[in-house]
């Protein structure tokens, strides 16, 4: 029978993140009620991923779901928080020190690429899984690596960066940070032997789904589920850059009136 997790640690950094974030806003003449809901749901996110059923499903059974629970932490939850932020409250956290030096377009992409190889490697997925200590050590960094990512693409946060980018930047920024999932990905959908010994070895929770197809379906999830939350925001970006540049058209196609 699969329970549900209790575990107090996640609950206390999900209210310190609550009352950080509640103080951060205050006195933040931009902050709205859009950036509490927007932050409500990523901490939702991260409660989903690490307090119901996917996580003693991916800690014990299933490399899918454990695939599934690093994309909830790493790509989903991560932009909710970031879009949580005004930029009076983005402008208050890049006074902490390496801060803005981690998030700038080129280092932000390298560290999230050797976070996401680096946890996927046999040696150090399967030690995860045996070490609860370095398990949440890979969790953290995955959030920590998430927020680092997006945070030169979420307009709030990138306007503090000291190279800004266009939104086609943007877009091929994105773009170049599906490389490294991919590269995992693939390799997990098409190999025929099971790169992790933790789940050749664990209970079959389905006659049948056997290792090498579960893992098979978790290089699926990391490839297309991972792509959802940078899909959006790229289309977000691409249609606002047109809507900017119709508005730009007009004007200059507008006759001007002398009064």
């Amino acid at each position: 029978m699969i329970l549900w997790p209790l575990d107090p640690t996640v609950y206390a950094g999900l209210v310190i993140l609550y009352f950080g974030h509640a103080l951060l806003a205050r006195g933040a003449p931009d902050a709205q009620r859009k950036h509490t809901v927007y932050f409500l749901l990523g901490l939702f996110v991260l409660w989903l991923a690490l307090e119901t059923p996917i996580d003693p499903i991916s800690d014990y059974y299933l490399d899918s779901v454990h695939m599934l629970q690093h994309v909830l932490l790493a790509f989903v939850a991560p932009p909710l928080l970031l879009l949580g932020l005004s930029r009076e409250m983005a402008a208050r956290l890049v006074r902490v020190p390496g801060l803005q030096a981690i998030t700038e377009p080129v280092p932000a992409q390298v560290i999230a690429a050797v976070i996401m190889i680096g946890w996927h490697l046999p040696v150090l997925y399967d030690l995860t899984l045996r070490d609860e200590a370095v398990h949440v050590l890979e969790h953290l960094m995955f959030i920590a690596s998430g927020i680092v990512l997006y945070w030169p693409v979420i307009e709030a946060t990138s306007v503090h960066a000291r190279w800004t980018m266009s939104p086609g930047a943007k877009l091929v920024y994105m773009l170049l940070a599906t490389v490294p999932q991919d590269g995992v990905a693939l390799a997990l959908i098409f190999s025929r032997v099971t790169f992790y010994s933790y789940y050749a070895e664990a209970p079959r929770l389905v006659a049948g789904y056997t290792a090498v197809i579960d893992q098979t379906i978790a290089g699926a999830v990391l490839m297309v589920f991972g792509k959802v939350t940078l899909g959006i925001a790229a289309a977000v970006v691409f249609f606002r850059w047109f809507a900017a540049e119709q508005r730009a058209d007009r004007g200059i196609e507008s006759p001007v009136r002398v009064r």
